[in-house]
């Protein structure tokens, strides 16, 4: 079922709240198949299609791990993705030699975030063990998390925090992770060097922009946010120092009556 998560996203969860407890060495069939939501083709959203046959991930690389999916959720990207947005730029990711003559991304399975536990791991991941709770973000290239289980890279995957649920947790970390990289890796910005500053956030009410919000005021800015009216209360609650209804009037002008 969907459900909503910390930072707004619709979060994915079995239907009884958990994923259904499967030990690996149940049958043979037991690792080759899995539940997942999947498109064949590209399209609007009767695309979707839910099947129990779905191949297992398999580890490919030594800094690779298997996550058993205990939440997971939809990002704009996943809608757009749905559509074929990017299907050019990303088959040249997946087979950049070209070496998969005939073959295609179906069936493709959506979804960038995941909250789950670590059920296997490569020979050379030494940080994480089968049983870890841990939280990820999956490349929009790799088969995505709307799946018993997902494989990711070491690099893509942390230990998910103690403080927050399945659920929380599954929300959070794509649009984080675009957030901080927009504002540090672009933007410059870090935990030093922020204090005071006076930062200007465009959509602030959206999954990105909320988590914007909260990282600079962490790191002591002062935030202006640009939003709707409607949203204008929870993002005053977030922490944002000033508030600008986009729809109230010029921005310019605006930001101009601002002390």
């Amino acid at each position: 079922m969907l459900s909503w998560g910390a930072a707004g996203g619709r979060v994915l969860r079995w239907a009884n709240g958990r994923v259904p407890t499967r030990g690996f060495r149940a049958s043979p069939r037991a690792r080759i198949a899995m539940p997942s939501w999947v498109i064949d083709r590209y399209g609007s959203n009767d695309v979707l299609r839910f099947t129990r046959e779905m191949m297992f991930p398999i580890i490919h690389f030594p800094n690779e791990v298997i996550i058993k999916v205990h939440a997971a959720s939809l990002n704009p990207i996943d809608l757009s993705m749905r559509s074929g947005y990017g299907a050019t730029a990303l088959n040249m990711k997946r087979d950049p030699l070209k070496l998969k003559v005939g073959e295609t991304e179906f069936p493709l399975t959506l979804g960038r975030d995941v909250s789950g536990v670590v059920m296997e791991c490569g020979l050379g991941v030494s940080y994480f063990k089968p049983g870890d709770e841990v939280w990820a973000a999956i490349p929009p290239w790799k088969q995505g998390t709307l799946s018993e289980f997902v494989v990711a890279s070491g690099n893509e995957v942390s230990f998910k925090p103690k403080c927050l649920s399945h659920t929380e947790a599954a929300a959070l970390p794509y649009v984080g992770l675009t957030a901080w990289s927009a504002l540090n890796q672009v933007g410059g910005l870090n935990q030093s060097n922020c204090s005071g500053k006076r930062i200007l956030i465009l959509g602030a009410s959206g999954g990105v922009g909320t988590f914007a919000v909260q990282l600079m005021k962490a790191w002591d800015a002062h935030v202006t946010a640009v939003c709707s009216h409607d949203a204008s209360t929870l993002v005053k609650n977030l922490g944002a120092d000033d508030v600008i209804d986009y729809k109230s009037g010029n921005l310019e002008e605006q930001l101009k009556t601002l002390p």
